[in-house]
This record gives C-alpha cells, sequence and structure tokens, in this order.
C-alpha cells in the first residue's frame, strides 16, 4: 500500500473511533431520569 492509502487507513479509523467515543460517552452521561412522555401520546 502507498503512503497515501496508510495515512487515509489511520485518519479514517480513527475518526470512526473517536466518533464512536463521543457516542457511547453521550449515551452514558445523560441523565438518569426517565421522561414520562406526554399524556397525549399515551404516557
Amino acid at each position: 500500500m502507498t503512503f497515501w492509502g496508510w495515512v487515509f487507513l489511520v485518519l479514517s479509523t480513527a475518526f470512526v473511533w473517536s466518533l464512536t467515543g463521543w457516542c457511547f460517552y453521550k449515551v452514558l452521561s445523560s441523565p438518569r431520569e426517565i421522561e414520562r412522555p406526554p399524556d397525549i401520546l399515551g404516557g
């Protein structure tokens, strides 16, 4: 593989891992309270 192929591979892999980590952080750090849906939606 060429030099630019390795650069693209490393950068895209790093982007995917950082996005995955950010999503896990956002989901796991959300408030623990479950909001009740409005009555009009059957909550």
